[in-house]
């Protein structure tokens, strides 16, 4: 098959250099579309769609489809992109010639990722092509220009990524809101104090977090208060339920304080203290006595353990006796499996057992609920009122050891000097209490079957650690598919088996 050089469309502003064959056949093309905000006219997805058909047809190629991604980032979500991961498929599948997208900035913000997909579709002789740059991928010059239009793409994302950033640090430094989805408990308003937007607390929601905090700090769980709250009609922002782990956010995070978080951190004065920017909608007391229900378990190490999946932490491995960890394999189409690390972890297992994630999951749920699903569900309630004493005591003593430094009468300094002895001596006092918390066992009026149809995966995890101890997972037979049953080895707690 000969071949040669075309240089089509030079009076269009959709000017590309190209590869053309003298076959018949017209080229097939997928085009890909991106916009990361729907609202932004001038990169509109109409307007990229009409742009790839025109330069198809004045081409006379065969354009099968425009996939689709709306507002969606390239910067933030890199190549893991629902539309993008279309296009793969199509050529992985051999289906199309070429990918045409508006611009190369559509499908790749950074020189990398740019370099990735060609690589990936060159294996198949698939070429991705412009309709508004000209660059030929089949010739070094080509490949050449198409990198700097990579380094230029990753340069502007740069750049407005700056820019944003510089503009919301002005807003929190004016003590306005910096835009995005209002905290929980508030809405957004104009600003009554000049431009821009802020907050005010929404009277209905407020109402749903002031009873949620009540049901906790009376002795409820956070289980049963967030059965409340979605029984009672509540949505959270993002999600149609509340979730233990969507509920424990709220009523422990800065904004339910008032406070302006900026980078991930509380936004102080010149004195170190948060500034309370939007009324509260618990009081600091409460606040920092939920902080010390609701903190979350510690590692050895200081850093809170990420739990990601069902049963992780409940798996090990039946050739080392190792825990087992999340990992995926699969390259473009990854799957989630469980395995033992045992080897690259240094500790000598000889045959490191994998399991597909989704299956082995679904056999210990059937297998759980058969065994335990009639029982009723009973929770160990610990008695923490020291701890959430100690957490307020100690916030007193701060406070009122800020206001030592800004007093200037000597009647109400010796007043606050009495308040922090008081309050040392009451931490004296909550220190030396013992360690061991009172444990109270309280039935939820539920089976576990009607608990686990409640709950999110935190919960579901919480119920199969209360009912076994651990799975073991023994190494399967190759070529064998779905769940053998004797590869998984349940130990139950002793009350489950009696």
């Amino acid at each position: 098959m000969t071949e040669r050089l075309m240089l089509l469309d030079t009076a269009s502003p959709c000017f590309t250099i190209t590869r053309m064959t003298t076959e018949h056949a017209p080229r097939r093309v997928i085009g890909y579309a991106r916009i990361s905000k729907a609202t932004d006219e001038s990169t509109s997805i109409e307007r990229q769609r009409e742009v790839i058909q025109a330069t198809c047809h004045a081409r006379g190629w065969a354009l099968a489809d425009v996939i689709e991604d709306v507002d969606v980032s390239a910067t933030k979500t890199r190549l893991d992109r629902p539309g993008l991961a279309r296009v793969r498929d199509a050529v992985a599948a051999g289906r199309v010639d070429t990918v045409m997208v508006w611009r190369i900035d559509r499908v790749a913000r950074s020189v990398s990722d740019l370099a990735s997909l060609t690589e990936e579709w060159a294996k198949t002789d698939v070429s991705l092509v412009s309709a508004t740059e000209p660059f030929d991928m089949t010739t070094s010059a080509g490949r050449m220009l198409l990198q700097l239009l990579g380094v230029f793409a990753e340069f502007e994302a740069a750049t407005i990524r700056d820019r944003v950033t510089a503009a919301r640090a002005a807003l929190v430094k004016a003590q306005r809101w910096p835009g995005g989805s209002a905290p929980y408990g508030y809405r957004i308003v104009d600003n009554p104090d000049g431009a821009g937007k802020a907050l005010e607390v929404d009277p209905v929601e407020a109402a749903y977090v002031r009873k949620a905090a009540d049901l906790v700090l009376s002795g409820k769980s956070v289980y049963y208060a967030t059965n409340v709250l979605n029984e009672a009609g509540s949505v959270p922002r993002k999600a149609k339920a509340w979730s233990m782990t969507s509920l424990r956010i709220v009523l422990t995070q800065a904004a339910t304080l008032g406070h302006m978080t900026h980078k991930g951190k509380v936004v102080t004065d010149a004195d170190g203290q948060p500034v309370q920017v939007w009324e509260p909608i618990l009081p600091e007391e409460d606040v920092l006595r939920l902080r010390a229900l609701l903190a979350p378990t510690k590692t050895p190490g200081g850093e809170r353990k990420r739990r990601a999946r069902l049963l992780s932490g409940l798996l090990r491995c039946s050739s080392c006796g190792g825990s087992m960890r999340v990992n995926k394999t699969g390259g473009h189409n990854p799957v989630t499996r469980y395995a033992c690390h045992g080897r690259s972890d240094g500790t000598g297992c000889t045959r490191a057992t994998s399991i597909v994630a989704e299956r082995l999951e679904e056999h210990v749920e059937r297998t759980f609920l058969a065994t335990v699903g009639k029982l009723e569900v009973v929770e160990a309630r610990e008695t923490v009122r020291e701890i959430a004493e100690l957490a307020a005591t100690e916030a007193a003593i701060k406070s009122t050891t800020a206001g030592l430094a800004d007093v200037d009468d000597d009647e109400r300094e010796a007043e606050l000097m009495s308040d922090l002895r008081t309050l040392k001596a009451k931490r004296r006092e909550l220190l030396a209490m013992p360690d061991e918390p009172e444990v109270e066992y309280v039935s939820l009026g539920m089976t576990f079957a009607e608990a686990w149809e409640q709950r999110d995966t935190d919960g579901r995890r919480d119920l199969l650690s209360s009912a076994l101890q651990h799975i073991v997972v023994k190494p399967g037979v190759r070529g064998r598919r779905g769940i053998d049953p004797d590869r998984v080895d349940i130990h139950w707690r002793n009350w489950t088996a009696s």
